[in-house]
């Protein structure tokens, strides 16, 4: 995947860096609240300086891209679901907000008649998510509510039917069908076009136009018609409670794959403005290379994110212990950036998973090789994680030492000499043999 922002040196002949390469250099340096205030310092008249979720409810394509799930191994059964299991996306996400539960409340007795149907309509409700999605599949919901997943779908059927349209979808592919249904939008192309979602954030109008089956001429009304559209209708009712740390990007799971968006809370967007005779040319000119700027950064970031959450898409649903080996270099010859653009990226800006803030860097790990010729090699962390699993499990009369966590590591596949497992254990806090021993009070 190539972006178009190349920045970094290349072999042989290249330009001398200018003043704007080195800006453009430092805004990938930049996570979103250090950007916006970096924008408004410009004072530029020319530029007017806006939140996204204020500003751009169009351009929400702009900042998301979707990574499908890679296909499911031969012979293996089921597919995966919006919510997640364990690991990191183990818990459901905030509660909808009041305002937003009442508004669909009020719906309620024009919908559903009896009284069962609206006991189980008040657990969909408990998983409804500021966005207005569900953030729980509709089996855990019906058997939380105590009846069939086929009376449970009946009565989704029924919500999704609330004002506005999108709410109670399951993903965001259900949430803008819903909403395309509602205003009569829904063609076969328009159809297409919400099954290749991915293909749409990268608008790559070729490709769109094969599987909608259109002429290439009207694949950019379609996508006015889906920019159109809004992927939260419940953001209107209220805001989600704020991290901590404000992220710069949300990934969570949904049953298309994954979402990967620049947190529209945090991140800017310029509006230029052109104030005609009274304007300055110089400034003007200015202000459309910061929004050419600022798009190019942000097509870097989302290629980059989108990237570490296809290759680690193990490690979101698992943890740690299921975490491939992925370096800088590996992500650079993955998206076509040159690896200096990538380690400014994965060392500044962050990425919130189910309410966990995480540098972008915590998805990187070197490879450890694996036991035996052929083997195939394991992410550091995934060593780490074991190597701790292992201590946690020693018998306390007989701690393991080094050499003997090393061969329990090589029956696991893992090549690990004595002294780098002395160097993990060490640097995860893990006292050595004989201190383990006096703490529990065997030596």
């Amino acid at each position: 995947m190539r972006t178009g922002l190349q920045i970094g040196l290349t072999q042989g002949a290249a330009p001398q860096m200018t003043a704007e390469m080195r800006h453009a250099i430092g805004l990938l340096q930049m996570g979103n609240e250090t950007l916006m205030r970096h924008l408004e310092a410009l004072a530029n008249p020319h530029l007017e300086i806006a939140r996204v979720a204020v500003a751009a409810r169009d351009q929400w394509l702009d900042l998301m891209r979707v990574v499908p799930d890679p296909p499911p191994p031969r012979g293996a059964h089921g597919a995966p679901g919006g919510g997640g299991g364990g690991g990191l996306i183990e818990a459901l996400t905030a509660a909808a907000p009041p305002g937003l539960i009442a508004h669909v409340t009020a719906q309620l007795g024009l919908l559903l008649r009896d009284a069962e149907a609206r006991r189980i309509a008040g657990h969909f409700l408990e998983a409804l998510e500021p966005s207005g999605w569900l953030g729980e599949d509709v089996a855990a919901i019906a058997r939380r509510a105590g009846c069939a997943t086929d009376r449970a779908l009946e009565v989704l059927a029924r919500l999704q039917q609330t004002e506005p349209a999108g709410l109670f979808a399951r993903g965001l592919a259900e949430c803008l069908r819903l909403q395309a249904a509602d205003r009569g939008l829904l063609t076969p192309a328009f159809a297409a076009l919400l099954d290749n979602l991915p293909l749409a954030a990268e608008g790559d109008l070729d490709a769109l136009a094969l599987v909608c089956a259109v002429p290439r001429a009207e694949v950019p009304g379609l996508m006015r018609q889906l920019r159109g559209l809004d992927p939260k209708p419940g953001a209107a009712f209220g805001d989600a409670p704020a991290p901590i740390r404000r992220p710069d990007l949300v990934i969570r799971r949904v049953p298309e794959g994954w979402i990967v968006e620049l947190d529209a809370a945090s991140q800017p967007q310029v509006v230029i403005r052109d104030l005609g005779e009274g304007g300055d040319a110089v400034a003007l000119r200015a202000a459309r290379w910061i929004d050419h700027a600022l798009r190019r950064r942000n097509a870097t970031v989302l290629a980059i994110a989108a990237e570490l959450v296809a290759r680690q898409q193990q490690f979101l649903l698992h943890g740690p212990a299921a975490m491939a080996p992925l370096t800088a270099a590996d992500l650079a010859g993955s998206t076509g950036l040159h690896r200096s653009t990538v380690d400014r990226v994965t060392a500044a800006l962050t990425a919130q998973v189910n309410g966990r803030v995480l540098g972008l860097r915590a998805f990187l790990s070197a490879p450890v090789p694996g036991a035996g010729p052929g083997a195939a090699p394991v992410a550091t962390a995934a060593v780490r994680h074991l190597l701790a699993r292992i201590v946690a499990e020693d018998d306390p009369r007989a701690p393991l030492s080094d050499a003997e966590i090393a061969r329990r590591l090589a029956e696991a596949g893992i090549a690990l000499a004595r002294r780098t497992v002395a160097k993990y254990r060490g640097e995860a806090g893990i006292p050595p043999q004989d201190r383990r021993q006096r703490r529990n009070g065997t030596a």
